[in-house]
């Protein structure tokens, strides 16, 4: 039954309700036309996504997530999908086996527990281990006698006037619980670091250049092995310092020319050992300001004590006189 708007006719009403139909239907239809290549791709998509997805799935369950291809069914399902499941199984099975700063630091104060170390002193000893840690767990480092000269002339420099202060031997301590907490031996640093003073107090500039480039041996095979490895392996601190160690030793100038003579001749960098050297010196006076500053406190304090204790005595021979006088008068 159809409601006859006032006013028309029906045939009328039937020719507007056959167009209202025919557009629907039209409408409809463009619909299905549209959607049907939206499902081809979204299929496609979905079918390419499964290859991507384990190769995924491979790489990050790694850190601690694993993807997995929920049930495949159609490339039309609108349902079908990757969803992720955490797992923790692959992360935690992992062992690092570089041992961290923050272990080194712990294990130093392990070895090392009381006295405290002095504020002063602690950063910079601190710093010290950690960039020598650093140094040491890298890949391509390898220990040799000129870094065992260099780690033993920095940390002297450093802590050369710490015994004036605590009192005697805490220094040797430090150092022991310092190599240790490295994964060396104070004996063996010390030993090795001799060997390179000794080479470089007996031998000629021109024997140690020669040394270096490898025309001629050394007569400790620590010291060749030190010149001819460093080129293959890491470059730290610490070796520069011995470099310019055994250059003051055999009393070679410590310039800036010199200095990238003899890294050429070890084939190493030479503006790297050229910044380690402008770092050296400049280290170098302030810890002989430091040095400085520290002797003028002592004659301070020496002053002072010896003025303390001039008055005590003053004090003492003034009351043992009055004594004396007392003693006097009451005889009398």
């Amino acid at each position: 039954q159809v409601l006859l708007a006032p006013g028309l006719t029906p045939s009328l009403h039937l020719v507007r309700f056959q167009t209202k139909v025919g557009a629907m239907v039209a409408a409809r239809s463009a619909r299905r036309n549209l959607a049907a290549p939206r499902r081809r791709v979204a299929g496609l998509c979905a079918l390419a996504a499964g290859p991507l997805f384990v190769v995924m799935r491979i790489g990050i369950s790694l850190f601690s997530c694993t993807f997995t291809a929920a049930p495949w069914t159609s490339a039309g399902n609108r349902n079908s999908g990757m969803v992720a499941r955490p797992s923790g199984t692959v992360l935690d099975s992992i062992q690092n086996p570089v041992k961290t700063v923050a272990d080194t630091v712990s294990e130093f104060y392990k070895e090392y527990p009381q006295p405290p170390v002095l504020p002063m002193y602690r950063s910079f000893l601190i710093d010290f281990l950690s960039s020598t840690h650093i140094a040491m767990v890298d890949s391509r480092f390898k220990y040799d006698a000129v870094f065992a000269l260099g780690l033993m002339e920095y940390y002297n420099g450093l802590m050369g006037s710490y015994d004036r202060v605590v009192g005697a031997g805490e220094s040797d301590k430090i150092f022991k619980a310092l190599t240790k907490a490295l994964g060396m031996t104070a004996e063996q640093v010390k030993d090795d670091a001799e060997a390179v003073t000794n080479f470089a107090k007996a031998s000629p500039p021109a024997t140690i250049l020669a040394t270096m480039e490898g025309t001629e041996a050394a007569a400790d095979q620590r010291i060749g092995a030190a010149f001819s490895g460093i080129s293959k392996s890491l470059y730290s601190t610490p070796f520069s310092i011995g470099l310019f160690k055994v250059m003051e030793i055999s009393g070679i100038e410590t310039s800036k020319a010199n200095v990238e003579e003899w890294a050429k001749a070890l084939q190493v960098n030479p503006s790297k050992v050229a910044t380690d050297l402008e770092t050296y010196k400049l280290n170098k006076n302030k810890l002989a300001n430091a040095e400085e500053m520290l002797r003028e406190i002592e004659i301070r304090e020496k002053k002072k004590l010896a003025e303390r204790l001039e008055a005590k005595a003053k004090a003492l021979a003034e009351k043992a006189a009055k004594k004396a006088e007392e003693a006097k008068e009451a005889s009398e």
